[in-house]
């Protein structure tokens, strides 16, 4: 009896400990995660205050544009590459066993999508114009491994525009 305690006990802090590193990388993960965000949520903030890019003066069309009256047009272009931590990479892996919403990933897409946008407009800022039309954002997933078999990636986004002034 005393054998299957002791079995039991020893697995029990085995499983315990293997947890330890995932659930402290998820926590500071999700802790940095909210900080950068909160501080994106500033600039972007300080950039409409500062120079008025807000979503009136950011369009995306498909529709073709015939004329746009401007004295001053460039193309700007931003990249950058953001990743989940290790915590989260194991909770999705846990996660897509069962099913459902990837949550880690869309907080992830998000602040890249909303990073590249905040650098467009700062970029926009730099050249003096006055308004981004044709945004366009691509995301592609990158592997850090050789093999198919890794679950490490990071999302790349590449966002440009048409700053006209």
């Amino acid at each position: 009896m005393s054998a299957l305690v002791s079995i039991l006990v020893y697995s029990i802090i085995g499983i315990a400990v293997s947890l330890v590193f995932p659930f402290t990388s998820w926590a500071l993960g999700r802790w940095y995660q909210d900080s950068i965000m909160s501080t994106l949520r500033e600039e972007e903030k300080v950039i409409v205050n500062t120079y008025g890019f807000d979503n009136k003066a950011s369009v995306t069309t498909s529709n073709k544009m015939s004329q746009v009256g401007a004295e001053y047009s460039t193309l700007l272009h931003v990249s950058l590459c953001v990743g989940p931590s290790m915590g989260q990479i194991f909770f999705m892996w846990v996660k897509s066993i069962f099913g459902g919403r990837l949550h880690s990933y869309d907080v992830v897409l998000d602040y890249g999508r909303r990073e590249a946008l905040l650098r467009l407009r700062k970029q926009a800022a730099q050249f003096g114009c006055t308004s981004l039309i044709n945004i366009r954002i691509e995301t592609s997933v990158i592997s850090f491994a050789k093999t198919d078999k890794s679950k490490q990636a990071s999302v790349e986004f590449l966002a440009f525009a048409t700053g006209i002034r």
